[in-house]
């Protein structure tokens, strides 16, 4: 019989530390008789940090530490008064204010040496770009490791499996992409869609998009990295758009019709299985669509459930299409001075 899931009411990022807390002590040899399953699961999380700083962590631990809220550091495990475990756990938020090099210096004054700290950037939720968690010398933790080691559990301790059910649940929902018909698609859906797209086409970001009409959740990727003229493609949901961005020295509204020119012309010539059209309206600002897919990108079987296959090689006839108007473009102005003389 289903019953009431603990974690699907406490939410927050402070109940995920106590379990966190909770759950690392259970690594403590004084708990192993109560439940070994558990004690043993917690061990092999403890491996899996050390693992994930290319570490092997100690054969037998005799004592271990746990705290929360230190100096604002969310989770603090001490392994035998020697190896400190810094965890920041994050569910929908994510890193700010140089918290993760004010964290890993707290522990440093205290004596630390490099070698001994294990800074974890704990993810339950999904986050796009991870750079500057990698760049503070964190090593991401994320739901799909935590569940890894969960599953291993074989006991019946509500607390875990609740937990790891719960887990389970965000993970189903994020999925639900690979097997919903995309009229039924939700927020976790798009999220899952598009963490997959990172994957496959090794490229792009992810993140919700303010706007007058109320915002939506966007995907970008492609981009060329011109100092004063970009171009880069974007999802908007069900939307594919060709992208520019403009300097401000440059004549938006002229730079806006060449490339949607570029853009269309480029589309019809290349063959490809992507049409192109303008958009509803032009805009005059730094960031402007210039075309937009005529064709739905996610290509579906009988069931209206995608096709991930033939969905990527749609998007890469996109990519095909504004990497050779990127070339065309970089042909027609090779020179500063043609730049210049475009731009005004």
């Amino acid at each position: 019989m289903k019953t009431p899931n603990l974690f699907s009411f406490a939410t927050s990022e402070l109940s995920q530390d106590a379990f966190i807390c909770w759950f690392l002590s259970w690594a403590d040899p004084a708990y192993e008789q109560s439940d070994s399953s558990l004690h043993k699961c917690s061990i092999e999380f403890l491996r899996k940090i050390f693992k994930k700083h290319s570490l092997v962590a100690p054969v037998n631990i005799s004592k271990i530490e746990v705290t929360k809220q230190d100096k604002n550091i969310d989770v603090l495990c001490v392994i035998n008064e020697q190896h400190a475990i810094l965890i920041e756990d994050k569910t929908w938020s994510k890193q700010h204010s140089d918290q993760l090099n004010r964290y890993k210096s707290e522990i440093k004054s205290r004596g630390y040496t490099e070698d001994n700290i294990l800074p974890i950037y704990y993810k339950t939720e999904e986050q796009s770009d991870l750079s500057e968690v990698l760049k503070n010398g964190y090593a991401p933790v994320l739901r799909s490791d935590i569940l890894a080691v969960l599953t291993q559990y074989k006991g019946t301790n509500e607390v875990l499996l609740n937990y790891r059910e719960y887990l389970e649940g965000r993970q189903q929902r994020i999925e639900s992409f690979k097997t919903l018909p995309i009229k039924d698609w939700h927020w976790d859906s798009w999220v899952g869609f598009y963490q997959y797209l990172q994957t496959k086409l090794q490229n792009g970001n992810w993140d919700y998009v303010a706007n007058p009409s109320g915002g939506f959740l966007g995907f970008w990727w492609s981009w060329n990295f011109d100092k004063d003229c970009d171009h880069y493609l974007q999802l908007e949901l069900e939307k594919l758009c060709f992208k520019i961005w403009v300097g401000d020295n440059w004549d938006k509204r002229k730079t806006r019709n060449y490339w949607h020119e570029l853009i269309t012309d480029c589309a019809a010539n290349l063959g490809t299985d992507l049409t192109v059209s303008k958009p509803p309206r032009f805009g005059n600002g730094s960031f402007m669509t210039v075309c937009i897919a005529s064709n739905e990108y996610r290509i579906t079987d009988e069931y209206g459930v995608i096709d991930l296959v033939k969905t990527i090689n749609m998007l890469k006839d996109a990519e095909k299409i504004i990497k050779h108007a990127s070339l065309l473009y970089n042909k027609a102005f090779k020179t500063d001075s043609q730049r210049l003389a475009f731009s005004v």
